[in-house]
This record gives C-alpha cells, sequence and structure tokens, in this order.
C-alpha cells in the first residue's frame, strides 16, 4: 500500500505546477460528486422505506 502511495506521489510531483493545480481541482471535484451521488443514495432508500 504504501509503494502505490510513493508510486501516486512520485508521478504527480514530476508533473509541471499548473497540471498539479489541475489535477487538484478535478480531483476534488470528484471527491465531491461522490459524496453528492452517496448523500442522494442514501435519502433515495430512506424515502423507499417510508
Amino acid at each position: 500500500m504504501e509503494a502505490l502511495f510513493t508510486s501516486i506521489e512520485s508521478i504527480i510531483l514530476d508533473l509541471p505546477p499548473l497540471l498539479q493545480l489541475l489535477l487538484g481541482i478535478f480531483g476534488m471535484l470528484g471527491v465531491i460528486k461522490l459524496f453528492m451521488f452517496i448523500v442522494d443514495f442514501i435519502e433515495d432508500r430512506r424515502e423507499g422505506k417510508k
């Protein structure tokens, strides 16, 4: 697991700063969309059980 993190870190650090910024922005947007999807899924399950 640690080898995976170090390999991802080395790939990201080799990128130019602007690409690092864009990768961070799109990564954060992906995390937010995933969180919204999970919350929506949980809400739909609760409404279906009522």
